[in-house]
């Protein structure tokens, strides 16, 4: 029998941190893979949307060409919309309250984003291969992004084994279990998709439209430069990745709002001056994996909000100082 400090004890432990090594690279492969998948390949799917309690069914057809990504969303239950997505624009079409709203393009949802630099998560995150599943009839290989702490939500993916599309995923609370899922019920991979396939059936004639792409009233002008509100709490890895202050009201003070992130998840924080009879939002707001926080600091309202666990944006919100507060 081998002893603790014998060669072919020595032996096993390391063929079994070889093994976990590669392991954790094989899954990292697999994230990868699907990464490249969801945005290069063109597919024509059906799939739900569990959240909140609620069920929806959409269609998502994705087209690659020599100019980039297209891809057109109809929903095939509650108000009919369509969503167009290219490089550079989202334009959503809603015939319920005759509209269309036109923004800057935005990440796809509601598939999650992984990060390409996985090494950057790796401290906060543990990846790990489950093993292999079915789903929507193919062969799947089920990869979990598990946190390593409870401040953060976690994942589960089913992988096409041939295709390395996305076939399902999971929004995993603390307790492991699932917040949201995306599940394809059917799924075509084509070699090619026309361009009409992303025309929408709903035209928009009529309709009122509402550009979101900038420009427009100075008083909406947006300001870079150094954040006058300091979050002094934050979950390990979270770092400042965005800020900006812009003028919501004409004749009010500049909201800031600063964006933070760990690389997988991320945290919203906006602070406006608080307006004498306005409804100031105080303590925790949920919808679905969504959780907000709000509160009250020296005359101003915070509200941080983000797709992590309650406990996060009430540390975050409880923890917010004014800079110059802290110089005094």
């Amino acid at each position: 029998m081998a002893t603790r400090n014998s060669p072919a004890y020595l032996l096993v432990l390391l063929l079994a941190a070889t093994g976990q090594v590669y392991a954790q690279q094989q899954a990292r492969q697999w994230l990868d893979d699907m990464s490249s998948a969801l945005q290069t390949l063109n597919y024509d799917g059906t799939f739900v949307y569990l959240h909140d309690g609620k069920l929806e069914a959409m269609r998502i057809i994705h087209r690659v060409d020599g100019k980039g990504e297209g891809e057109r969303l109809i929903s095939l239950t509650g108000s009919a919309r369509e969503v167009l997505r290219d490089n550079e624009t989202v334009t959503c079409i809603m015939p319920d309250s005759k509209s269309v709203m036109v923004g800057q393009s935005r990440p796809r949802q509601p598939f999650p984003v992984v990060p390409r630099d996985l090494d950057a998560i790796l401290e906060y995150y543990s990846i790990e291969a489950l093993g292999d599943d079915r789903m929507a009839g193919n062969l799947a290989q089920v990869i979990a992004i598990t946190p390593r702490d409870a401040l953060r939500y976690g994942y589960r993916f089913w992988i096409d084994k041939d295709s390395k599309m996305l076939l399902k995923s999971d929004l995993t609370g603390v307790d492991g279990m699932p917040i949201e899922q995306v599940m394809f019920t059917r799924l075509t991979i084509e070699n090619t998709i026309s361009a009409v396939a992303l025309t929408p059936s709903l035209t928009g004639e009529g309709y009122a439209w509402y550009r979101l792409t900038g420009g427009g009233d100075p008083a909406e002008a947006e300001e870079a430069g150094k954040p006058r509100w300091v979050v002094t709490r934050l979950p390990n890895g979270f770092n400042l990745k965005h800020y900006m202050r812009k003028r919501i009201r004409p004749d009010g003070d500049a909201a800031e709002h600063m964006v933070y992130s760990d690389g997988l998840a991320t945290v919203s924080v906006y602070v406006e001056k608080a307006v004498a009879g306005d409804d100031t939002l105080t303590g925790l707001s949920s919808m679905g994996a969504v959780n907000a926080f709000g509160s009250v600091v020296n005359g101003h309202q915070v509200i941080v909000v983000g797709e992590v666990p309650a406990e996060t944006v009430e540390m975050m919100a409880r923890s917010i100082e004014s800079r110059q507060d802290r110089q005094e």
